[in-house]
């Protein structure tokens, strides 16, 4: 519970900044940057992130942000269309709601992407959508894992929470 608690705190200052800066001088992938920067920094473990958005035909997911995941990962996963069993992203988007993957090594949504998520140290990966204040789906919010894991019940409570911080700061930019 720590990082959840730790999390909040920062995740409300960041909230304050980023609405007083003006939205030329601060890109929304800049933005988008930051919150994750700041939620690498509160947790417990070793996590990375990203926020992939979903594109205006609302059929695929595009980059938005992640500081930590490598390059090669990010632009192989640029461009995807959501469907019923892509990654945890694409199957997120796609089912409207949050999916954990705890082992991408056998869970069956990766089948396209597993040896892209392994080859890059990605064991677990839980997503959720994103979503505006109208409820539409804008992307989604992921945290990866080097290890197979599920999330404690105070992550699936971060993640949620998160995921509305989130969508504010996209919408300051849409």
């Amino acid at each position: 519970m720590a990082f959840t608690s730790k999390l909040a705190t920062s995740l409300d200052e960041l909230d304050e900044q980023v609405a007083t800066e003006t939205c030329p001088s601060l890109s929304l992938e800049s933005a988008l940057d930051r919150y994750l920067r700041e939620i690498e920094d509160a947790a417990d473990s070793d996590i990375r992130t990203s926020i992939l958005l979903l594109d205006r035909d609302g059929k695929h997911l595009r980059h938005g942000a992640a500081p930590s995941l490598p390059k090669a990962y990010c632009e192989a996963i640029d461009g995807i269309e959501i469907g019923p069993s892509v990654g945890s992203c694409g199957t997120a988007a796609y089912a409207g709601h949050s999916i954990f993957v705890t082992d991408i090594g056998t869970d069956p949504l990766w089948t396209d992407f597993r040896e892209l998520a392994l080859s890059h140290e990605l064991r677990s990966c839980w997503s959720t959508p994103i979503r505006a204040s109208d409820d539409e789906i804008v992307g989604t919010f992921a945290i990866y894992h080097s290890t197979a894991r599920a999330p404690t019940e105070g992550e699936i409570i971060a993640v949620k929470d998160i995921s509305v911080h989130v969508a504010h700061a996209i919408a300051r930019w849409r």
